[in-house]
């Protein structure tokens, strides 16, 4: 049996899949529609991936890995363990509007995935992410730089104020700009307190 040619790219197919999965979500969309969108057979699609799932969790993975690896820029580039958070914060509002709304997927389609497909996700996400993030707070309060919390706790604080902004819609009609980056670096170092 000869295999179809390989007009298209996993990663033009990533990207299309992306774009559709932020706007209707994982239930929204067809592999068929994913096809359309790349300009090619539904065959040829399923030549690249078995299944929906798979190029989902594909997607979701190609995601991780850039975090991580923006995360490990971060903390080569910067020398005190608030400045690299806040090159985190900085370089995670940035990305591209899809790119952020994809780490929303994660979040909100999860439920979609079988259960060992589902645990293999959360086990990654935890270990390419949060833990990296977790890790950077943990050095900083043994150092002294930062008062004695759970880490993992502060983690979570921290993304739970960037999490709005990982929408299609941004919160209250506003793309992130370098002044509400800043804000939020601050109230997560500082406080409201005056």
């Amino acid at each position: 049996m000869s295999q179809p040619p390989l007009t298209h790219s996993r990663e033009a197919i990533l990207a299309a899949a992306e774009r559709l999965f932020v706007e209707r979500g994982y239930r929204g969309i067809s592999m068929r529609e994913i096809a359309s969108e790349v300009g090619m057979t539904k065959a040829a699609l399923y030549y690249h991936f078995r299944d929906k799932e798979q190029l989902f969790v594909a997607l979701l993975n190609n995601v991780l890995d850039e975090l991580a690896a923006l995360i490990e820029r971060c903390r080569a580039e910067n020398s005190s363990h608030r400045a690299q958070i806040e090159a985190i914060i900085r370089q995670v509002m940035l990305l591209p509007l899809e790119r952020r709304a994809s780490l929303r997927l994660a979040s909100q389609e999860l439920a979609n995935l079988d259960a060992i497909t589902r645990q293999q996700f959360v086990e990654r996400y935890h270990s390419q992410f949060i833990d990296r993030i977790t890790a950077i707070l943990a050095e900083g309060i043994a150092q002294g730089e930062f008062r004695p919390v759970d880490p993992q706790i502060g983690a979570w604080a921290l993304l739970g104020m960037m999490y709005p902004y990982f929408h299609v819609s941004p919160v209250a009609g506003k793309a992130p700009t370098v002044v509400l980056i800043e804000q939020l670096s601050m109230i997560f170092f500082d406080g409201l307190q005056a």
